[in-house]
């Protein structure tokens, strides 16, 4: 890590996640199973903000879990 690296901070965790779930809820709520497919890319960055998320130990809402797993029973 360099020297000047930031350490987040539990509110900075906080909002990660508020803002993650914020997000997979919007596009659970207007997206229909066969349109999911279109999500690939969001879902790119959900998935990077909740590794973000796990290698921090930080809480993670249990609906973003869920909505990721509905992206990916979408797309077999």
């Amino acid at each position: 890590m360099s020297k000047n690296a930031y350490q987040l901070t539990d509110r900075d965790k906080e909002t990660i996640s508020a803002l993650t779930l914020e997000f997979v809820t919007e596009l659970d709520l207007h997206y229909d199973d066969e349109d999911m497919h279109a999500l690939a890319s969001s879902f790119v960055v959900v998935k990077d903000a909740v590794a973000l998320l796990q290698r921090c130990n930080a809480h993670m809402n249990p609906d973003i879990s869920a909505v990721i797993g509905r992206f990916n029973r979408s797309r077999q």
